[in-house]
């Protein structure tokens, strides 16, 4: 299995830079709903496993020699969102899921599941946690801990200049808005012709909002690494995989929220709601 050298990161958190100020800047091309495209699922808990444990060896590899790329490698993000998918997807469908405690999940008597995503952060998106941390109004709070690891004035700077100028709920609901309208003149489409929307369809669009909002949080990660000198970024990696975290998961019903979302959908004023959201930069 290739590792990657610590040198070969710099490439890759250029490229995640460029591709961040084109979706901020209204560069990047707008990608609308595609009926092709299926939501991935759970084959069996012994292909789970596998790429589980695949997925985890690849971290402990990419942690030692280049942590940045776990949010600057967009294949390493991609699959470890529809690994995350299949498992919580297998979980709403009260699949058996086995013994996976091999791979930090463990499940309980009604249903749950806890992830130890500390131990195996395989299940941990880095990602969002930066969003979620580092905030204009929690960066005051974590500065002096981030100075007393390495940065300096000028690094807190430039994350305040990052944070002021790239609006993370904006971007995703602006991103967001093509896949949503696109859907909704396929469903009003499906309802003239009064084809039934099952929820294979709906689980797609379900999906592929998912993956835009992934996709536009890893992009937003990967430039506020390169707003950073390579030492800083790697202090704020570290930094943010200390935390212990444990998650529980809980099992949903699939069918409810796809009907809600359908409802939604369906509604008159939803391209005008859609629109106003992406517009005010609803999270």
């Amino acid at each position: 299995m290739h590792v990657p050298n610590s040198h070969r990161w710099r490439p890759k958190l250029a490229a995640g830079l460029m591709l961040t100020l084109a979706t901020f800047t209204g560069l990047a091309q707008a990608v609308e709903f595609d009926e092709r495209v299926r939501a991935p699922a759970m084959k069996d808990t012994v292909e789970l496993r596998s790429q589980a444990q695949s997925l985890s060896t690849r971290y402990a590899e990419v942690r030692a020699a280049a942590p940045e790329q776990i949010i600057t490698d967009p294949a390493l993000a991609r699959e470890q969102f529809d690994l995350t998918w299949k498992l919580k997807r297998a979980l709403d469908q009260q699949r058996p899921l086995g013994d996976l405690t091999a791979v930090g999940i463990v499940s309980h008597t009604n249903g749950s599941i806890e992830v130890d995503s500390s131990a195996y952060p395989q299940w941990l998106r880095y990602d969002e946690r930066l969003a979620s941390l580092l905030t204009e109004g929690n960066l005051d709070l974590i500065s002096q801990n981030l100075a007393n690891r390495g940065f300096r004035d000028s690094d807190i700077a430039a994350l305040r200049s990052y944070l002021a100028t790239h609006d993370l709920g904006r971007a995703v609901a602006q991103r967001a808005l093509p896949v949503a309208l696109s859907f909704h003149k396929l469903v009003m489409k499906y309802d003239r012709l009064k084809r039934p929307v099952d929820e294979a369809l709906l689980l797609s669009y379900v999906y592929q909002q998912a993956k835009l909002r992934s996709d536009s949080t890893r992009e937003w990660a990967a430039g506020l690494l390169a707003a950073l000198d390579a030492q800083r970024a790697r202090i704020l990696i570290e930094h943010i995989s200390e935390f212990n975290t444990r998650t529980y998961w809980t099992p949903t019903d699939q069918s409810a929220a796809l009907a809600d979302t359908l409802a939604m959908i369906r509604r008159p004023d939803f391209e005008q709601q859609a629109t106003t959201e992406a517009q005010g930069g609803a999270r």
